[in-house]
């Protein structure tokens, strides 16, 4: 992949207090979806299929991965050859009402420019639960600079155009779904929801 994105740096970093975070955001993900009982899984925006290939290692279920992005995809089926991926947009997801157990949402409302038009498409075709992460703001910015990243766009990933606190975070899911767990793996916020009833 000639232009790996951010994520894919990220998980393949050799830095190994970065693979500590990582790793510790990981088993957050894998904690919170054995609580589920999932058996049928879709990780929307699954990028390269990292989150994917650690549930996979972790949890018996069907899971599908889900990215716009074609490059992405095609790691994430070489690192996941048991795993179906689909290319779709978020905001235009090809599957039935209620078609899974569990949606992972996990570090892509950031990239979006109508976040709500997503977690409405999530919101339709999870049956019960979704699992939603973003970078905890501003503290992933303040670290990006203090290992020297993105110093012009003041600590800015490459590609997030929203940025929330905790609070903000909460505020913008609760309109969606109910939060029945919160995590805070630093750098990041995670939470477990059910879907609201309509």
């Amino acid at each position: 992949m000639d232009n790996k994105s951010s994520n894919y740096e990220k998980y393949t970093t050799g830095n190994p207090l970065a693979r500590y975070l990582n790793n510790t955001f990981l088993n957050t993900l894998s904690f919170l979806t054995h609580k589920t009982g999932a058996k049928k899984v879709l990780d929307a925006g699954c990028g390269e299929g990292f989150v994917i290939e650690r549930l996979n290692k972790d949890w018996a279920a069907e899971f599908m991965g889900l990215d716009i992005e074609e490059d992405a995809l095609k790691i994430a089926k070489e690192k996941n050859p048991q795993v179906s991926f689909q290319q779709a947009s978020v905001y235009q997801l090809p599957f039935r009402d209620k078609s899974f157990d569990l949606v992972i949402l996990s570090e892509v409302l950031e990239h979006l420019e109508d976040p709500a038009k997503a977690l409405e498409e999530i919101k339709r075709v999870a049956k019960d639960y979704t699992l939603i992460s973003v970078p905890h703001e501003p503290v992933w910015r303040f670290g990006n600079m203090a290992r020297l990243k993105y110093l012009r766009s003041f600590g800015n990933t490459p590609g997030h155009v929203n940025h929330w606190t905790r609070r903000a975070f909460i505020g913008l899911i609760s309109s969606h779904f109910i939060i029945k767990e919160l995590k805070t793996p630093f750098p990041w916020t995670v939470a477990l929801c059910r879907v609201k009833e309509s």
